[in-house]
């Protein structure tokens, strides 16, 4: 079986495509199920914004390039049923956390320590929360890029 240059480009595109669909869609469904999860009242312990170097090396010949970014860590507690649990999970991604001061900062301050807070805990296992039960902004990027390969792909296969 011999397959063109185009087939082969549209085959990877579309590859890519739905796999970046499924990751999409799988965050969608696990952000659905957060928004239901039961709600506990919480307080925050501490709040403060975290300074981390990343290493940013692509190849070989690219040298050691490091990066500074910032997150923002909130430890929060909350009870249920008597058992109190810790956890310092903002969002159901940790992408979130991930990036500028400013961003991180505004995090922060958005949950100062001794703020009261709604947790979701996952009804099956206690220990697993988030504050914030909602797929960040940042996976549109990745549905447009998924569209625009798949466009790609019909574009390069019939073309």
């Amino acid at each position: 079986m011999d397959l063109s240059d185009n087939t082969l480009i549209a085959l990877v595109c579309s590859g890519f495509a739905l796999l970046m669909l499924a990751l999409v869609v799988s965050s969608l469904l696990e952000a659905s199920k957060m928004k239901r999860w039961p709600v506990a009242k919480g307080r925050v312990l501490s709040s403060t914004v975290q300074e981390y170097r990343t290493d940013t090396t692509t190849g070989s010949a690219g040298g050691r390039r490091l990066m500074t970014l910032y997150r923002p860590v909130v430890v929060y507690e909350y009870e249920i049923d008597g058992h109190r649990f810790r956890s310092d999970r903002i969002a159901q991604s940790p992408g979130m956390n991930r990036g500028v001061a400013d961003f991180a900062q505004k995090v922060a301050q958005r949950y100062s320590t001794g703020t009261a807070v709604d947790v979701h805990y996952d009804p099956k296992r206690h220990d697993q929360s988030v504050l914030e039960p909602r797929v960040p902004g940042g996976w549109i990027y990745a549905l447009v890029i998924a569209v625009a390969l798949l466009a790609l792909a019909g574009y390069t296969y019939y073309k």
